[in-house]
């Protein structure tokens, strides 16, 4: 819940896949070096990595999912994101990658 002091928070979500066979390797770099990096672009104010269990296939073809907290707009944050300068890695596959900004989590009634 958002109160007047509090500024409104939105998810940016990651969906990325690393090169073929290096998957030890990304991983030490996305937790160890991107996520703390992203963390430093203003807005972002946490983040949750997530592992595909098995094998990436037709109904899921990404190993890794990231959902970014933002504050404010996450459409804004990605943008900042996609600016900053950030060092990649080439242990990212790069070809097929989504960075998708969901906005205020919606109502469900009854």
């Amino acid at each position: 819940m958002t109160t007047a002091d509090q500024p409104a928070r939105e998810v940016l979500i990651g969906l990325v896949n690393p090169v073929e066979g290096k998957d030890e390797e990304f991983r030490t770099w996305y937790w160890q070096t991107h996520i703390p990096e992203v963390l430093t672009v203003p807005g972002f104010v946490g983040a949750q990595c997530y592992r595909l269990d098995g094998e990436p296939g037709q109904g899921a073809p990404y190993r890794y999912a990231t959902v970014y907290e933002v504050e404010g707009s996450a459409a804004e944050a990605r943008g900042r994101l996609y600016t900053a300068g950030l060092g990649f890695s080439d242990l990212l596959d790069l070809n097929d990658m989504i960075m998708a900004p969901f906005g205020a989590p919606l109502s469900v009634s009854p």
